[in-house]
């Protein structure tokens, strides 16, 4: 089967390390996947970003990388911005000047978007985008059957949640072709997005995603783990875990406030911490400025900011119990990630969790403060029960992987 992924997610970023969110992840993942199947002829293309997609597929696979379908004009100029960029880093103040500069010309010239030829795509190919748009030449092709995958319908909402606006997800469905196939990362996604377009259910595909086994792991090494928590601002203290942008439908405020009156209420041990691990979003000033006026509650949270993924094994086989308290979730990444590292793990009963974690963790509403403290309460005031959560938690993430993953979307491109 020739299969053509829209690769430019995984190449923005190849540049932008903050950007790589569990939706670049999954692209990654699914385009690892493919390529190491014999079932599949692989391409990529780059409806943005070439040079960066190029380069993506090129640092990462090296001489087996796959080819690119855009045109020969784009891949020219593709090649000559990498070969200006080799000689730096990837995040090198000069690497940033020389993307701007091409970037400002393309916009310049109204190349920012790729165009594509049908001779260039062979007849029968499908063309999956794992998240952005399918381009309007690409829809406009009879002879190529289309793939969209739909992570969540959050912005669609909860716009107010998006302040600086969130296009992306909002384009892919109203140019979404009539004839394109839909997968959805959760069964709670597709019954959103069919009520939500009307789309045909039975052109709807749930597949479900999957933790790394090389990048979430219960950590044994304790020397190197003691290494990287200390490096993050994590000593010896026992901590509770959330891992997420700091934005509001993670709904990380309403767990800064009920760790908040634990503490106050001396219902938490004296030594237990709260380790918030992500990029601040939005709205978070105001809850951070409040708590920073009492010193005694600040010195009990840790923000760690933005870590590389190869430090989140140690981050999270060191914590206590993880919490995740989001309002929304087109899947829920990180507590599949925390089962997978052994964690106990307390997250909300909404959207796609419950589907996610089972009865393999603590499920409360996300709006229930009370439900929330005495979750913390019992998982932090009893070794049985995270022993027994964690047992739980390890059988629930055997039953995810990237290898099904892969070929759940093998199995879908047959049947088109």
């Amino acid at each position: 089967m020739n299969v053509i992924i829209d690769a430019s997610l995984p190449g923005i970023g190849f540049y932008h390390r903050q950007a790589k969110t569990g939706v670049s992840r999954v692209a990654e993942q699914l385009i690892k996947g493919l390529l190491e199947s014999k079932q599949v002829q692989l391409s990529l293309a780059a409806p943005t970003h070439p040079a960066e997609t190029l380069r993506y597929a090129r640092e990462t696979f090296g001489s087996q990388a796959p080819l690119l379908v855009n045109r020969s004009i784009e891949q020219a100029w593709a090649a000559f911005e990498n070969a200006l960029l080799n000689p730096f880093a990837p995040q090198s103040l000069p690497s940033k000047i020389v993307r701007e500069l091409f970037y400002r010309s393309r916009k310049a010239l109204k190349a920012d978007q790729a165009r594509f030829s049908a001779a260039r795509l062979p007849a029968g190919a499908i063309y999956h985008s794992p998240f952005f748009a399918i381009p309007a030449d690409i829809a406009r092709m009879p002879h190529v059957r289309k793939v969209l995958t739909v992570h969540d319908l959050i912005p669609l909402h909860h716009p107010e949640w998006f302040p600086a606006g969130e296009r992306a997800v909002k384009d892919a469905l109203t140019t979404l072709p009539l004839d394109a196939w839909v997968v959805t990362v959760s069964e709670a996604t597709k019954a959103d997005f069919c009520q939500f377009t009307g789309f045909d259910p039975d052109r709807v595909r749930p597949i479900h995603l999957a933790a790394s086994p090389d990048l979430f792991y219960p950590l044994t090494d304790q020397e190197r783990a003691k290494i990287i928590r200390q490096r993050f601002g994590l000593g010896h203290e026992p901590y509770l875990l959330s891992l997420a942008t700091l934005e509001p439908r993670k709904n990380l405020d309403h767990l800064i406030r009920c760790f908040v009156e634990l503490v106050e209420s001396g219902a938490l041990p004296a030594d237990v911490k709260l380790a918030l691990v992500g990029t601040k979003g939005w709205k978070m000033d105001q809850v951070l400025g409040e708590l920073a006026k009492q010193e005694a509650i600040r010195s009990r949270l840790v923000f760690t900011g933005f870590v590389p993924d190869e430090d989140l094994a140690a981050i999270y086989s060191g914590a206590l119990a993880f919490v995740y308290p989001s309002l929304f979730e087109g899947f829920g990444l990180p507590p599949l990630e925390a089962m997978q590292c052994g964690l106990p793990v307390i997250t909300s009963n909404v959207s796609s969790l419950p589907e996610v974690v089972g009865d393999a963790a603590i499920q409360v509403s996300p709006t229930d403060a009370d439900a929330l403290k005495q979750a913390i309460l019992n998982v932090v005031g009893s070794a049985d029960l995270r022993n027994e959560l964690a047992t739980k938690a390890r059988q629930r993430a055997q039953l995810f992987s990237w290898e099904r993953f892969t070929n759940e979307h093998i199995r879908l491109y047959q049947t088109l």
